[in-house]
């Protein structure tokens, strides 16, 4: 709009009226321009409605010109696959992904839209950049500060590792090595604000991680190869044993003894000396060495001796290591050693043997059988194991260990046995009496009873109820050395004939703890009857009938002519049924 205004006279106003005409003319021009712009803010307003700026973007989205609701559409429908899409991450090298929705993230597409310029405003201002303006916006996110601390922490979890040496081992002689590992400890705060700071892009988000290197370097083992594992089984090593001869280490056995182990950032070599030494006993042993030999104590000319022990000559472990260690870097022609012999002393001294104090018969028994072929053999021969027995304080006596399984190898033969109620054939029939006999040498020395079982069946050549069986491997006789002096055991048989008793007689020599050592009376009650049976098998053995019944006794320790002890025993013997063979 155009405003002429009328041309005044220059010169000065006179009098009230001229002055009141140009107040009148400024009024009307300034009103003017008054009209003027409210059209212009009037045709702005209209023209800007409720759109976002011309060249508003969200996130690389384009909203300029559309309305909020347009645009809050069009915002979400480009930026959805993105938004929901795992986010690559990058992990100290390693890649992974995180889902959005799982890290409690999200884009608030209305307000994203609001704050782009979508909100409609009277202000002149917010007019003018709609019409003229705009520019990109970052998304509103929506952050879920627990969920994304829980994903977080999980991604740690997963990721995080403790630093791992590199190793280096040998299978059979072949070098094996593994390369090491760095550590890793994801920064959990730092991971957090790297996500939600890169959210939504696309692009990997490197996610901050302290990385350790491990204290055995991939370097580190290289080099260990190089100087040690590979040069120590390069060849065998020679150790000549003074002048006892000599042998060869091979490279295999090297291999065997050697690891390697981390010291100040590198691989030192070990050497496992009894490793060594026990691969290597067959050699020494074919070396021209003297054995040493334990004291022990023996009966001579009745009365017991100490037999005295003597040292030897061996290859000490650590002396034989100490040879070897220097050749295990030495290169093939440089590789014989030379190894001092030393004294192989005995593991039992004489003085050992002496402070056993065996000196007298502490306990003893004699029980006699009837002829029969297998008894005296079988007796005979398990005496002759049980014969000669050292037990040292706290060392325990086992019948089975010492005897052995009764084979005909180790030179039983079948005797009659109590097996089911019955009496049949078996290796072995009548070790039985040589253990009833040891152990009532063993319950007059006083010593402690571990283990024993009466037969089944009462054999009336035995005290009732102070008797012992034995079965391999289970049923066995077993006593304790509970004393502070050693025990010597001596077992002998007289062997049967036609015409007279065999006997077997166990003697216990020590020195006494007790003054004595007896039994009470064998006390016998409830008696039983067995039957009467036919037995038509092959295998039937004719058996007389024997009545059953329960016997009670006990042991009684003695001092300064009083019982000072009582050891109670009770037994209960089957009766033997009478079978007669058809």
């Amino acid at each position: 709009m155009t405003v002429e205004l009328e041309t005044l006279a220059v010169g000065p106003v006179d009098g009230p009226g001229q002055r009141r005409r140009a107040g009148r003319i400024v009024g009307i021009a300034v009103g003017a321009a008054l009209v003027a712009l409210g059209a212009a803010y009037a045709v702005g307003y209209a023209l800007a409605g409720d759109r976002l700026p011309k060249h508003a973007t969200v996130e690389g989205v384009a909203v300029g010109g559309l309305d909020p609701a347009t645009a809050t559409e069009t915002l979400r429908t480009a930026l959805q696959p993105r938004a929901t899409a795992p986010i690559p991450l990058e992990i100290a090298g390693e890649k992974a992904e995180l889902e959005p929705a799982a890290a409690g993230l999200a884009i608030d597409y209305p307000a994203s839209v609001a704050a782009a310029g979508g909100a409609r405003s009277v202000d002149p201002r917010t007019i003018y950049r709609v019409l003229t303006g705009g520019s990109e916006t970052p998304a509103i996110r929506i952050v879920d500060d627990a969920v994304l601390a829980a994903a977080v922490g999980k991604l740690a979890a997963d990721h995080d590792r403790a630093p791992e040496n590199a190793t280096l081992a040998y299978e059979g002689r072949t070098v094996v090595t593994e390369d090491g590992k760095q550590g890793v400890s994801v920064d959990a705060d730092g991971a957090a604000a790297a996500i939600v700071d890169a959210y939504p892009s696309a692009a990997v988000v490197p996610v901050p991680a302290t990385v350790t290197d491990p204290e055995i370097t991939t370097a580190a083992v290289a080099v260990a190869v190089r100087d040690l594992a590979r040069p120590a089984v390069a060849a065998p090593i020679v150790v000549r044993a003074g002048g006892a001869g000599s042998f060869e280490i091979g490279p295999s056995v090297i291999a065997s003894a050697l690891s390697f182990e981390p010291t100040d950032g590198a691989l030192a070599p070990v050497l496992d000396a009894k490793r060594l030494r026990k691969a290597l006993d067959d050699d020494i042993a074919r070396l021209r060495l003297s054995d040493h030999r334990n004291a022990t104590v023996r009966l001579v000319k009745g009365k017991p001796a100490v037999i005295p022990s003597s040292d030897g000559t061996d290859i000490a472990t650590r002396d034989l290591a100490a040879a070897v260690r220097p050749a295990l870097s030495k290169p093939k022609g440089e590789r014989t050693v030379s190894v001092k012999l030393s004294g192989a002393p005995a593991e039992f001294t004489t003085d050992d043997a002496r402070k056993l104090k065996i000196t007298e018969v502490t306990g003893k028994f004699t029980t006699y059988f009837p002829y029969a072929y297998y008894r005296n053999v079988n007796i005979a021969r398990a005496a002759e194991k049980i014969d000669g027995t050292v037990l040292k304080p706290g060392e325990t006596f086992s019948l089975n260990k010492i005897v052995g399984e009764r084979t005909t190898a180790n030179g039983f033969v079948e005797g009659y046995i109590i097996s089911g109620g019955k009496f049949k054939k078996e290796l072995g029939g009548g070790v039985s009496q040589s253990a009833t006999t040891t152990f009532n040498a063993m319950f007059f020395a006083g010593l402690q009873d571990v283990r024993h079982q009466p037969h089944t069946l009462y054999i009336d050549r035995y005290p009732a109820g102070r008797e012992a069986t034995v079965a391999w491997p289970n049923l066995d006789l077993r006593f304790r050395n509970n004393t502070d002096y050693g025990v010597l055991v001596q077992a002998y048989v007289k062997k049967g004939t036609p015409t007279r008793k065999g006997s077997i007689t166990v003697k216990m020599w020590s020195t006494k703890t007790w003054d004595k050592v007896s039994s009470s009376a064998l006390v016998r009650s409830n008696y039983t009857t067995g039957r009467d049976l036919t037995d038509r098998s092959a295998s039937c053995e004719p058996q007389a009938p024997v009545q059953g019944f329960t016997v009670r006794y006990s042991r009684l320790f003695y001092r300064d002519g009083t019982v000072v002890r009582r050891e109670p025993f009770r037994w209960t013997y089957a009766p033997t049924d009478r079978i007669i063979c058809r």
